[in-house]
């Protein structure tokens, strides 16, 4: 990734979408830090008397306080700036080479969208995915990051639900003192597992492949929360006894944090969930052209006009070039460019601070998540200093480390969640799309007189008669979730007065084209009049002797008050001696009588 800069203009300057999620980290690990230090420096007095497991149990504990703290400061001062380059987000397509033909099975893609007009979602499977999007009707016409994390946590909400009627089930039938120790543990280690495993997944494609729910794990959930207690029960009589050993209220506790995580998610996520789209669609213009010149001065055009609207002078991102093939006498040619403007972020649409999002409905619940997840990891130190306390002073400790890292793993898991959502970014951009298809004639034009003119002008020239020419042009919505990631278009709008400003100008550019082969500068003009006055003079000598004699002839005309060079501008004709009729100035004899005819000097 490069970082451009450029004073004149701040294109490249974007707000920070982690704004609050930042703020929350930064007060975490501050507080994990200065939590497991603290405990260091507390711990001096009793790690120097001796070093047996207590000693070391502190020492772990604080050094894991320290490390969490360091990585949750890390991930934040991370994310602090913002940077974009002229190369992000990331193009819809791979990118063509400036005057290099090339095309992708992406840009064919969104090629095929323009032409069908109409965006493609993704159609969700499964039956509790079905129940999902009864429930939220909007969820399908939603990014794919957005889809997959609602169905990861709908399952997982399910799954904690299923797993906490099993645990009161299972507390309240065969809770005793034997047996509550092996609940606590097999129900800790489940929900461990279940707030945990979104832990695991990578966006999207993890989450692509997990995050659907089968009828087979739905049968074994259900299975689980109602024979779960009765094989436990019947397993008991065989178990080893724990004495002393019981944080049910642990796990039940956990459970309810886990499910209000979701809760909290499922909110946040309804405020980010848009309507459906009013208006999909890209507006198309088809055009007759006739020409003749080579169709690639089509595209030549078509690039300088480009030109003239890029982003910021930023240039377009071009994604298909194809030039037109003009091979013998005649025949057939095609051609296209398809282009991406510069795309610039949405207006209003990323959290500028705390209190900002806290009035923005859009906001609101995804910063109650982050707070609560900022209120899990707090307890979860909290109650592993408790720990750190216990062990020197050699109280109990087995349900604080549990609530401990219980609530740390709740809070990792509301923040996860709630990354997801902050890390939104929507663009918009336009798309550009020119395909022309067409038969040639190659002629050969001949300009000038042939038989007695001095100038000509020959060219071979290329007749395309009624050439089709298809424009396509959209303002499209695309979404990033993370400054890396894909972009994915979300909603497409026709902007038919551009394409048809586009189309015209084009056709105009194709009719206007010369065929001809002529002088255009000034110095060639100059040029050609010399050499047409040479070529007068070398072509009549006759005329030249003509105006010699006269010359000679002027002292005679003294009394008219001319000199030589008014008489040798005076208009000569030619009469007949004896008729009068008048003749050419090339003529010798009179078309009338057949007599010598005679030069006269009109005065």
């Amino acid at each position: 990734m490069s970082y451009e800069f450029n004073p004149e203009t701040q294109v490249v300057e974007f707000p920070n979408p982690y704004k609050v999620e930042n703020l929350a980290l930064i007060i975490s690990g501050l507080l994990m830090v200065c939590a497991g230090a603290g405990s260091i420096v507390n711990a001096r007095e009793h790690i120097s008397q001796s070093l047996n497991g207590s000693s070391l149990g502190v020492i772990g504990i604080s050094i894991v306080l320290l490390v969490s703290g360091i990585l949750l400061l890390a991930r934040a001062f991370t994310q602090l700036r913002y940077y974009f380059g002229r190369n992000r987000p990331e193009s819809l397509a791979p990118l063509v080479p400036p005057d290099v033909d090339a095309d992708s099975d992406m840009a064919s893609f969104y090629k095929e969208t323009l032409r069908q007009n109409a965006i493609t979602f993704q159609e969700p499977h499964g039956p509790l995915n079905g129940l999902l999007y009864s429930w939220l009707p909007q969820l399908i016409f939603s990014p794919r990051v957005i889809q997959y994390s609602a169905q990861v946590q709908f399952n997982n909400f399910l799954a904690l639900t299923a797993t906490l009627l099993s645990f009161l089930l299972c507390w309240l039938i065969y809770g005793n003192e034997t047996i509550n120790g092996w609940i606590g543990i097999i129900y800790g280690v489940f929900t461990f597992y279940l707030v945990m495993r979104p832990m695991l997944y990578k966006i999207p494609v993890g989450i692509a492949q997990h995050s659907r729910v089968g009828i087979g794990s739905l049968a074994l959930l259900i299975v689980f929360a109602l024979l779960g207690p009765a094989l436990l029960g019947l397993a008991a009589p065989h178990l080893p006894k724990l004495m002393d050993v019981s944080f049910n209220g642990v796990v039940l506790v956990t459970l309810v944090y886990g499910l209000t995580g979701c809760g909290v998610f499922g909110l946040a996520l309804k405020k980010q969930l848009k309507p459906m789209p009013q208006a999909i669609g890209s507006a198309r213009v088809t055009e007759t052209v006739t020409m003749n010149t080579h169709p690639n001065k089509l595209i030549e055009e078509l690039d300088r006009i480009l030109m003239r609207r890029w982003y910021n002078n930023i240039p377009n991102r071009r994604y298909t070039r194809k030039s037109p093939d003009i091979n013998g006498k005649q025949g057939k040619f095609s051609a296209e460019l398809f282009e991406e403007t510069q795309p610039r972020p949405h207006l209003n649409q990323t959290a500028s601070g705390f209190m900002h999002a806290l009035s923005t409905p859009q906001f609101f619940w995804l910063t109650c998540l982050t707070v609560l997840a900022m209120f899990f990891c707090a307890s979860g130190t909290l109650a592993a200093i408790a720990v750190i306390r216990n062990i020197m002073e050699a109280g109990p400790t087995l349900n604080n480390i549990v609530f401990a890292v219980g609530e740390f793993a709740v809070g990792l898991y509301c923040y996860r969640a709630a990354h997801v959502l902050w890390g939104r970014f929507d663009f918009v951009s336009e798309l550009y799309r020119v395909d022309i298809n067409g038969s040639f004639e190659s002629a050969h034009l001949h300009i000038g007189n042939q038989f007695s003119g001095s100038v000509q002008s020959t060219k071979n020239v290329i007749n395309i008669e009624s050439m089709t020419m298809r424009v396509w042009v959209s303002e499209i919505d695309t979404v990033i979730f993370g400054r890396n990631a894909n972009r994915q278009l979300i909603g497409m709008r026709g902007l038919q007065t551009n394409a048809d400003e586009l189309a015209a100008l084009l056709k105009n550019f194709s009719e206007a084209n010369s065929m001809v082969v002529a002088p255009t500068s000034v110095q060639d003009m100059e040029r050609a009049q010399r050499i047409d006055g040479i070529s007068k003079l070398a072509a009549d000598p006759a005329q030249k002797i003509s105006d010699e004699l006269l010359l000679a002839s002027a002292p005679a005309t003294h009394s008219t008050g001319l000199d030589k060079t008014s008489i040798a501008s005076l208009d000569k004709q030619l009469f007949c001696n004896e008729c009068g009729t008048p003749a050419p100035a090339h003529a010798s004899f009179c078309s009338s009588c057949g007599n010598r005819l005679k030069e006269m000097v009109s005065a």
